[in-house]
């Protein structure tokens, strides 16, 4: 089954609406008002019936100038469109704007059809030809059948019909795994079954009872009870078919114009890149008033054009336009720009960034940047430039899911590009089963920064030959709060391990060629530091006693820290809460002080401990610390008690 949308275009009054009810016998202007004036106001809707057994959705459009607005939203999402001009007058002026709009949206794929045949001579219709020949020349659609009919007499009905069938099969299938999108055109309340929209489905698949959001908004969640196909119940619609959707928890009041259903919760946005072409008789500066239209979404915008100072007809730009309305858009999303006072179609583009930073100044650099991913965004065969771009602008380690669905792809898709179009300027990690992106750059630029952070370390700590451990290298990168960074670093240190750039000491990393050095004068100050906390004997040092000690001995304060710190690794001092204690009274009070453990079942309380070994409260507190944490004591609310592994740590 092909999924593929038909729309119409052209002027007023050229015969859209009859073409359709003599194609479907469907009449789509079903508005009284539009029954009173004669002319389509609102959007249009129909399917047809093929000979071959397709069936494909209608979209008819407005054509007065008038509604140009709602001639977007229609012709947002078409495959095919039926470019409609009356034999009697020929190309008018809004057939040459939906014809531009039609280009500027990315259609395609047309069929030329020449109406009111029996109203006009064959000189006039052999006119109209040269006039749509002209019209076409150099575009998409230049090699468009042309077929001229009568809605009235039926004339050319079965040729047209005839090469709609064959051009459907021309269309190329859309992938039903994207992300689902679908703009609401129509809402309406059916009495005991509730709300209904319709729109055409831009996007993925969506099956029966499955949860959906409407964006952007508070992302509440909404369920698709029951839906129809071109008339008919389905389970399941896919990109380009016009559907109708029963959904249970909408409520009107939640709905705004513009708003687009999706399968998941995507971010919201109020400001893009794009590249625009002005196609509008007019100059545009640097900054310009607009409406911006993408979908049945409108705003009031300004336009930034970033890479020139003025912009002429027919020529294009890169832009930066900021939104007064949020909108969810994707990147590749087609655009259409009128003036501010919404009487001129200007343009109209396709979004290359709903996530930019704001480019306040235009400079070489930047605008070099956003010309590369303009030509990556125009260009589909450059999928991997645009993943480069984004990495290198996230300036992290990302997750292939997380990327995958910035970018609006699948994670096997991403890695596929990655892997077969890679220049060695993307690396891909797979750690503990997650695969890890980081552009090549930026990991050098990592490496550098640790080599350096570790250089840092060991000159201020030469006595150590530990370094930093995992997490406080993260936070020195600034990368505390990357979830992917905490699961990549490890894995990046590792690599620089095997290359022989750093080492593992303990659960630190050092540089590979760090080494502890002590010399005469060092070895001197430890041996008088050792000597000073052995004095102490069943004391605890107080730090400005040793502070003092030290000065006397021309030994600033962070060099005392440094040597406790080394006679702490080198394990001849154990600290607990800043307090020091040589190695040898530990040991020599926990030989005494185990076996009376071992004998009082109920245990000794902090004054029994002091009495025993005639020493003082803080002496007592330090030690009880230091034992519990070796695991040879437990310490209640008033006794010590002796661990299983403190008797064997005596036997």
């Amino acid at each position: 089954m092909r999924h593929v949308i038909l729309g119409t275009a052209g002027h007023i009054d050229h015969g859209k609406t009859a073409l359709i009810k003599a194609l479907t016998q469907i009449d789509c202007d079903s508005h009284k008002e539009e029954k009173e004036r004669g002319i389509t106001i609102n959007l249009g809707f129909a399917h047809m019936n093929l000979p071959s057994g397709e069936s494909v959705g209608i979209v008819d459009v407005p054509g007065h100038k008038d509604f140009i607005k709602t001639m977007v939203a229609g012709a947002f999402g078409i495959d095919i469109v039926l470019l409609v001009v009356a034999g009697d007058s020929g190309i008018m002026p809004q057939t040459r704007e939906h014809f531009r709009i039609l280009e500027l949206l990315g259609v395609s794929t047309g069929i030329v059809v020449i109406t009111k045949k029996d109203l006009a001579d064959e000189e006039m219709l052999e006119l109209v030809e040269l006039e749509i020949e002209e019209l076409i020349d150099d575009s998409p659609f230049e090699s468009a059948p042309v077929v001229k009919v009568s809605s009235i007499t039926g004339e050319g009905l079965d040729e047209l019909v005839k090469v709609i069938s064959e051009t459907v099969f021309q269309i190329k299938e859309k992938s039903s795994r994207d992300i689902f999108r679908m703009y609401i055109d129509r809402v309406f309340n059916v009495k005991g079954i509730g709300y209904v929209v319709t729109g055409s489905v831009l996007g993925g698949h969506l099956e029966t009872g499955a949860n959906l959001y409407l964006l952007p908004g508070k992302g509440k969640q909404l369920k698709a009870r029951a839906m129809e196909r071109h008339g008919l119940a389905v389970d399941r619609v896919e990109s380009g078919d016009r559907a109708a959707l029963n959904l249970s928890g909408f409520k009107i009041e939640d709905y705004q114009r513009g708003m687009v259903l999706t399968d998941r919760i995507l971010e919201e946005t109020s400001m893009i890149d794009a590249t625009f072409r002005l196609f509008a008789d007019e100059q545009l500066g640097v900054w310009s008033k607009v409406i911006f239209y993408s979908g049945t979404f409108e705003s009031a915008a300004k336009m930034h054009v970033l890479n020139k100072d003025s912009l002429q007809k027919d020529e294009s730009a890169i832009v930066q336009i900021h939104l007064e309305k949020p909108v969810v858009l994707m990147n590749k999303d087609k655009f259409i720009l009128r003036n501010s006072s919404n009487d001129l179609t200007l343009g109209g583009g396709v979004i290359m960034d709903i996530k930019p930073l704001h480019h306040r100044r235009r400079t070489p650099k930047l605008i070099q940047a956003l010309t590369d991913l303009a030509e990556a965004t125009l260009n589909s065969d450059q999928q991997f430039k645009i993943i480069k771009i984004e990495l290198e602008k996230e300036k992290r380690p990302v997750f292939a899911d997380e990327l995958a669905e910035l970018l609006k792809l699948h994670a096997d898709e991403l890695l596929d590009e990655c892997t077969e179009n890679n220049d060695g300027t993307v690396i891909i990690q797979n750690i503990v089963g997650k695969n890890i992106l980081i552009s090549s750059e930026l990991q050098h630029e990592y490496e550098t920064t640790i080599i350096s952070l570790l250089q840092q370390h060991h000159e201020a700590n030469f006595l150590i030959d530990e370094g930093l451990d995992a997490n406080e290298l993260i936070g020195k990168l600034g990368l505390k709060e990357i979830e992917s960074a905490k699961i990549y670093l490890p894995g990046l240190l590792e690599s620089m391990e095997k290359r022989g750039l750093v080492r593992k000491v303990r659960n630190t990393w050092s540089l590979m060629d760090h080494q502890v050095h002590i010399d005469k004068k060092t070895q001197q100050q430890l041996d008088w530091l050792e000597t000073t906390l052995l004095t102490y004997n069943k004391q605890t040092p107080l730090n400005k006693e040793i502070e003092a000690g030290a000065y006397a001995q021309k030994i600033s304060k962070e060099h005392l820290k440094l040597l406790l710190k080394y006679m702490v690794h080198a394990g001849k001092v154990l600290t607990s809460e800043g307090e020091y204690i040589h190695v040898k009274i530990v040991e020599e009070i926990k030989r005494k002080l185990i076996p009376v453990l071992i004998e009082k079942e109920r245990g000794i309380n902090e004054k029994e401990f002091r009495l025993l070994f005639d020493s003082t409260k803080n002496f007592v507190k330090t030690m009880i610390r230091i034992l519990v944490d070796e695991g040879l004591i437990t310490k209640s609310e008033f006794y010590i008690h002796i661990t299983e592994k403190g008797k064997n740590d005596t036997a």
